[in-house]
């Protein structure tokens, strides 16, 4: 049976983090029984686990879906029971809605010893806004609760907005880990929402595993925001529908279905939730509605940097969403814009379950074993602007290729050698760079202003010659005292020319590929 959580309104005490209720669907193999013959019942049974499912309302203000597989019903219940005490314990310590938590008597303190979950919590956002360079921010809580007062009647004007915002200074946090205290100025409100959702299903399936360590899989959706782990009902993985971002109709049948195990994935954008009718994602740096992204949905090894992230990159241009994703390991992401554009970073579709819906992927799936064609190459044509400025210095250029999954096929240029400044490439730095035991043979001078060629003969690092199939071309950019650029561009590989082009960055011109029959 394909679930669906169900709109709820908003329990009394709720902890009202964004519904989304409706976004994801597990596709479970157990709905097929029922429409099928008893003679395939036993060949399901083999590619099944025993599952139990169990679904609450009013949990954080929303639902809670819970699958437990490989034990008894009573242990199962017993799972479902300690997932509820810890999403319970925890919502008294850091729900912004309740007038008795932890966290609303320091919002009106605004300073004290706290506990070490709601200390982790701030600890981790404040992280997290330095990242995203402010993408992220959970000090808005002030201008959060001015919104939902609002109520659509009163329309909050740019000058309420700079003035919130002028009084939040980059040092008006102060943190003491050893006394486990938070200090903050008067302007500041925490809304920790966007990441202590997730940091609440991450602890709830701690719980779970503690209290029932027999258990062999768990699933735990809070309104659309799910974390799994272990065997799923399907051996394969668990199967996780993704929704359109333009319809979020109850029966709206899934675009994409996701092939997860032991991951979460978190959802964010302006058509689940609205604050005086309007989206209920704000813009930190000027306090209005974020409107260009309808969805974002960002998959990651733990619940609560996933819901940050889907978060930050709903403000964010989308390519330095998409270069932020692409620096951090295990994690991967698709923006949906309000214009219908889609962006989604290197290994998305490598989390994708191939289906009758999706006869492209088997293809290319098909053709990976296929050899490289014979006498083809890639050549990259890459041009280094110059630009007129005070003291310039050459950019770093890092050009790399990676298969579908992000996983290194082949360095193809390094240049600038300076420590100090090597790591300003960081997609490629972060990934991959810091990995390289013998860096100076990889890495070249820099190179000054000139068109440059840069050659793909289809070999690995190794030397090994590579499979026909999809690759991804990443061109990355930086200067001393100048700006970053990321790029990239997908590369079929078979016995057809192609060619492509991307459009010029401030610190690179514009980037040819041609592959083609050399010989």
């Amino acid at each position: 049976m394909s679930f669906t959580a169900k709109k709820l309104e908003p329990a009394r005490t709720a902890f009202r983090l964004t519904p989304l209720v409706v976004a994801l669907a597990l596709i479970s193999p157990l709905s097929l029984q029922a429409a099928e013959p008893q003679a395939k019942h036993a060949q399901l049974e083999q590619e099944t686990v025993q599952a139990h499912r169990f679904h609450r309302d009013y949990v954080l203000g929303t639902s809670l879906d819970v699958v437990v597989t490989g034990v008894s019903k009573a242990d199962a219940k017993s799972a479902l029971d300690a997932i509820q005490a810890e999403i319970a314990q925890l919502e008294q310590k850091l729900s912004i809605w309740r007038d008795d938590s932890e966290i609303s008597a320091l919002n009106k303190n605004k300073a004290g010893a706290v506990s070490p979950e709601l200390f982790d919590v701030i600890a981790a956002c404040e992280a997290w806004r330095d990242t995203t360079c402010g993408a992220f921010d959970a000090r808005l809580g002030q201008l959060i609760g001015l919104w939902e007062k609002s109520q659509g009647i009163v329309d909050l004007d740019t000058a309420t907005h700079a003035q919130v915002l002028n009084l939040l200074k980059p040092d008006s946090v102060a943190m003491d880990e050893s006394a486990q205290q938070i200090k903050m100025d008067a302007a500041v409100s925490f809304a920790p929402d966007a990441y202590a959702k997730g940091y609440i299903i991450d602890r709830a399936m701690m719980a779970a595993r503690n209290k029932v360590p027999a258990a062999e899989g768990l699933l735990i959706d809070i309104g659309g925001d799910i974390r799994v782990w272990g065997s799923a009902p399907q051996k394969d993985g668990w199967s996780i529908g993704v929704q359109d971002a333009f319809n979020h109709h109850d029966l709206a049948v899934p675009t994409e279905v996701l092939k997860l195990k032991d991951q979460a994935v978190a959802f964010s954008g302006q058509g689940y939730r609205t604050l005086a009718g309007q989206s209920h994602l704000l813009d930190p740096k000027t306090g209005m509605p974020l409107q260009q992204v309808e969805q974002c949905v960002v998959v990651g090894t733990c619940a609560a940097d996933a819901d940050a992230l889907a978060t930050a990159l709903a403000a964010m241009p989308p390519a330095e969403g998409l270069a932020l994703i692409e620096a951090l390991a295990g994690y991967e992401a698709k923006l949906t814009m309000s214009n219908g554009a889609a962006y989604q970073s290197a290994g998305w579709n490598g989390l994708l379950q191939a289906s009758a819906a999706q006869p492209e992927m088997r293809a290319v799936a098909s053709a990976s074993s296929a050899k490289w064609p014979s006498g083809y190459q890639a050549a990259i044509d890459v041009m280094i602007p110059k630009i007129n400025v005070e003291k310039y210095r050459a950019p770093y250029v890092s050009v790399w290729v990676t298969d579908a999954d992000k996983k290194l096929v082949r360095t193809l240029a390094v240049w600038g050698k300076d420590e100090k400044w090597i790591n300003s490439n960081y997609v490629w730095w972060r990934r991959y760079g810091r990995q390289m035991e013998k860096l100076d043979a990889v890495a070249k001078p820099s190179r000054q202003p000139g068109q440059y060629k840069i050659v793909w003969d289809g070999k690995d690092d190794s030397g090994k010659a590579v499979a026909a199939g999809q690759y991804i071309v990443h061109i990355e950019t930086a200067r001393e005292h100048g700006d970053h650029s990321y790029q990239m561009m997908n590369l079929d590989v078979k016995a057809k020319a192609s060619s492509q082009s991307l459009p010029a960055q401030t610190e690179i011109g514009s980037v040819k590929m041609n592959f083609q029959k050399i010989h």
